[in-house]
């Protein structure tokens, strides 16, 4: 009888603080569970907060990979925010629909940054181009995003 008491109050003070935590940010269920390990919930605890926050609706690996999409996209490449999704916790199919809703333009996102980053640089030197290229390779963006997105930049600056 003891043992139950104390367990469903170590469920609500676990279900108090996962709702103190998303109170402040949205957070990955994994990045949930962590910071709930962090506090030295048991196991059975974590798991009953997750739950309720989940029936709650406070906490969507999915709806958390499509704003996370949005609010990077035309600064992170889709490789990048691929990674970063995968290292939160969010799961391959919420981040492959998450991608498709939002449709993220690697061109366009190559383009833009080409133009704040470089404008001010001397485009018809070979090697500011080469240093880019290099640059966006780096960001994860693919060749042909890449070798678009600059032509485009040089042609709006020209």
């Amino acid at each position: 009888m003891e043992n139950e008491a104390v367990s469903a109050e170590v469920m609500r003070l676990a279900r108090v603080r996962a709702m103190k935590i998303l109170e402040y940010a949205d957070r990955t269920e994994k990045q949930l569970r962590d910071r709930l390990k962090e506090g030295e919930f048991p196991p059975f605890a974590i798991d009953a907060a997750v739950a309720y926050v989940k029936e709650m609706h406070y906490l969507d690996d999915r709806r958390y990979a499509e704003i996370y999409i949005r609010s990077k996209t035309g600064q992170k490449s889709r490789y990048e925010m691929t990674n970063e999704l995968r290292m939160r916790g969010v799961d391959e199919d919420s981040i492959h629909e998450a991608l498709c809703s939002e449709e993220p333009d690697d061109t366009e996102t190559v383009r833009r940054l080409f133009l704040k980053k470089y404008a001010s640089k001397d485009l018809s030197d070979p090697g500011v181009y080469q240093k880019a290229f290099r640059y966006f390779g780096g960001k994860g963006f693919s060749y042909e995003s890449i070798r678009e997105g600059i032509r485009r930049g040089i042609e709006e600056e020209s």
